[in-house]
């Protein structure tokens, strides 16, 4: 996660990419000129007063050394319990710090709520720049994960294809089924295919050893096109010829 410097006048304050600001502890430790080492200080605060990580705050963690083999834990308090260990404190510095920090933070409420001059439009300019490069970039991905699925859609499509398996009209077709208005009776063998078991209602990618069902991307994300192997047809068209009245030629 990046972290972009936003103040540092007393103190450096960060802000990551969910334009959350965030204060580094060990340089909170440093200014505040505590007398503890810095990690256990941190460690003895964080459970003292029952900080909660991802909440109150979050640790990172950086490998340094010639050999990167030492781990470095960095510490990013929220600005509210920055706050809070600068008034535990309970010194001049600590003090100093928590003024600084509410400054800090009407400053960037004045800010938005109620720009000042040029300096704060091209601040808030810049900020909606930014999130609109990351709604872009996301939109990008999005758009290369659906490229990415429609090409493994075309490709099973294709394989449909080379098999030259059937659709519910083929079969009528070759029944000579049709319907009042003159076009291949679909819906009779959609019936008779449902009558046989088969599970053509299903509404995601599906096949076995006599059907196989797949996205016609041509009509849109939401329609299926349900395809017949040969030993669908074979038994839609025998199941017909022992229920109807005259037998038909295989």
């Amino acid at each position: 996660m990046d972290y972009k410097m936003i103040e540092n006048e007393l103190l450096p304050i960060y802000e990551n990419e969910n334009k959350e600001k965030l204060v580094n502890a060990r340089e909170l430790h440093s200014i505040m000129k505590i007398g503890r080492d810095f990690t256990n200080w941190i460690k003895d605060r964080i459970k003292k007063y029952n900080f909660i990580q991802n909440e109150d705050y979050i640790l990172t963690f950086a490998k340094i050394g010639e050999r990167q083999n030492v781990i470095k834990h960095e510490y990013y308090l929220t600005v509210n319990m920055a706050k809070e260990l600068a008034m535990i404190e309970n010194n001049e510095i600590g003090r100093k710090i928590r003024r600084y920090f509410i400054e800090v933070e009407k400053r960037y409420k004045t800010i938005v709520e109620t720009p000042q001059n040029i300096f704060d439009f091209m601040r808030l300019a810049i900020d909606q720049i930014e999130a609109n490069e990351k709604e872009i970039q996301k939109i990008k991905q999005l758009s290369k994960d659906n490229a990415k699925q429609i090409e493994e859609i075309q490709s099973k499509v294709d394989v449909v294809i080379k098999k030259e398996y059937c659709i519910t009209s083929d079969i009528a077709e070759q029944l000579q089924l049709y319907s009042e208005s003159g076009l291949p009776h679909s819906n009779l063998i959609g019936a008779i295919a449902r009558q046989l078991g088969y599970k053509t209602s299903y509404k995601h990618y599906y096949e076995d050893e006599y059907i196989a069902i797949v996205p016609d991307i041509s009509k849109g994300n939401d329609f299926w096109q349900v395809y017949y192997k040969a030993n669908a047809v074979k038994e839609i068209i025998n199941w017909f010829s022992e229920n109807v009245c005259y037998k038909i030629k295989i």
